[in-house]
């Protein structure tokens, strides 16, 4: 059980991650050749679908695949240093792409099933990379200069009328030249020309035989905002055009600036979202509780049976009677109502789900109980928050945080608000989306009381509502009416909420001006 979280997260054996792999309706839109970005908030398992998307496509004989992981990118000194121009940033991050790229076609060309072909044009890339921009960026300059000294040395003697007259002149004359040479190397401004990139990897596929290579780019927002764009608009003049390279961008929908409009209606910088690759798809929206309990539910009981069985002996399940999900499920917890108040207290996000899970296991079997129960979650999940959530807060986050739960759960009653669409790009509501800590349940909701505006609607999380659980402000009863709901509430750690209950629950996002 200890293990389940860092196995899912580090797994180096394919199978694994295919075994553990929970089909949600992902995959069929994802496994095609067209250019994709997929969102994602971190812990719903972006790099499991990237990776599991690689090993599917890869079993067809056409099809090669290569992950990059941009944490592996750039330095610190350029990433760091605000006194760097922007441009210099901009190549020398595009060039270690470039270079992570040809180390791993490298790996596909001398592959032991492989007859080698290509290695020259492989390396022919590899030198573009270093030797050619060496010559654009590096020129050796010698300077000469001479120096020449001098003096003079004699006797004279004669007679005027006055008599004799001798002059002597004292000195030495003498001519002296020094060469003086220093060499030192002029730097001149560094540049990528797209179209040879473009050749040069297009050559090396058609000679490696690679008719369709799949670019999987993950933790896209690992790249500096401000660069962003001009990355993407390098990848856009010269990967994008090739008909062989299908890109896969993983990334974080709020952190992600993959173009800059340019002013008088100019072309923008960077990826054109729909006509240069597609961004429609967002891992979030296919785990809200709220939209789908039963699907939800069934999805998050398969994906820890699976990751539970994965590590455990057949056999050893065998021996527990746990044959599938369902069997799993009444062997480890007290009654169903408690795992569906685990699922509820990940808040769709699957690392989070994991990690309540694993603390929860460990409580339960700490204080002598056979199975989880609802007292197990509840203050796993008070810890998960403490921990693993609240704990990474700014200053100013915390406070704005603290408004909020002030605000819905403690004078609404609720956990769940609506915010104006025309607000939902404020900074400090995009931050704890980001952190876990608000969680979107629906976009561009239509309130019968206010026609012609849209809302989206977030809910705080699980977390912050168990926090204030046993203290002087712990919210008093459920959120809806029971008699109008069509699920008994009164089993439940955090009560359920729907739209009647937040009809009138609108943040006004002034409450964070003087932050």
């Amino acid at each position: 059980m200890s293990s389940i979280v860092a196995r899912s997260e580090r797994q180096p054996d394919t199978e694994v991650l295919r075994e553990t792999y929970v089909e949600t309706g992902v995959m069929p839109q994802v496994a095609n050749f067209g250019h994709q970005i997929l969102y994602g908030r971190r812990g719903t398992g972006k790099t499991h679908v990237l990776q599991v998307l690689a090993a599917e496509m890869e079993e067809r004989d056409d099809v090669f695949s290569i992950y990059i992981d941009i944490r592996l990118l750039g330095s610190a000194h350029m990433f760091t240093d605000p006194t760097q121009p922007l441009a210099p940033r901009c190549i020398a991050l595009y060039k270690d792409f470039l270079s992570l790229l040809q180390s791993r076609l490298l790996d596909i060309a001398t592959a032991p099933d492989r007859d080698g072909s290509g290695l020259q044009e492989v390396d022919e890339l590899a030198r573009f990379i270093t030797e050619k921009t060496a010559d654009v960026t590096r020129r050796d300059v010698k300077s000469t200069s001479v120096t020449d000294s001098g003096s003079n040395a004699g006797a004279h003697a004669g007679v005027n009328a006055t008599g004799p007259n001798i002059s002597v002149t004292l000195g030495a004359k003498s001519n002296d030249s020094q060469t003086n040479e220093v060499a030192f190397t002029e730097a001149l401004r560094e540049t990528i020309v797209y179209s040879e990139v473009y050749q040069l990897l297009d050559a090396a596929l058609g000679a490696m035989g690679v008719d369709n290579l799949l670019l999987l780019i993950d933790e896209w927002t690992s790249i500096p905002t401000d660069l962003q764009p001009f990355i993407a608009e390098f990848l856009k003049r010269s990967v994008l055009p090739s008909r062989r390279v299908t890109v896969k961008i993983g990334s974080l929908e709020y952190r992600s600036r993959f173009n800059l409009p340019q002013d008088e209606g100019g072309n923008v910088v960077g990826f054109e979202l729909g006509p240069d690759i597609t961004a429609n798809l967002d891992l979030d929206d296919y785990y809200v509780y709220e939209r789908n309990p039963e699907r939800v539910e069934d999805i998050f009981a398969a994906l820890l049976y699976r990751h539970v069985a994965s590590g455990i002996e057949a056999q050893a399940l065998e021996e527990h009677g746990v044959r599938d999900a369902t069997g799993f499920r009444a062997r480890v917890f007290t009654e169903r109502a408690t795992f569906v108040e685990l699922v509820r207290s990940g808040e769709g996000v699957v690392r989070d789900f994991l990690g309540i899970f694993g603390a929860a296991y460990f409580k339960a079997t700490g204080s002598g109980r056979k199975k989880i129960d609802l007292h197990s979650v509840e203050e796993a999940a008070r810890d998960w928050y403490e921990t693993d959530k609240s704990a990474s807060l700014s200053h100013a986050q915390h406070a704005a945080l603290q408004r909020i739960i002030r605000d819905v759960i403690g004078e609404r009653q609720t956990k769940m608000f609506m915010l104006s669409r025309e607000h939902s790009d404020h900074p400090m509501i995009h931050s704890l989306f980001d952190l876990r800590l608000l969680h979107l349940i629906e976009r561009g909701y239509s309130d019968k009381e206010n026609p012609g505006l849209r809302y989206n609607i977030y809910a705080l999380d699980y977390g912050t509502y168990v926090d204030l659980k046993r203290t002087n402000v712990e919210p008093e009863g459920v959120l809806i009416d029971v008699a109008e709901s069509a699920e008994d509430d009164s089993g439940r750690l955090v009560p359920l909420a729907d739209k009647r209950s937040i009809r009138r629950v609108i943040l006004q996002p002034t409450i964070f001006d003087d932050l």
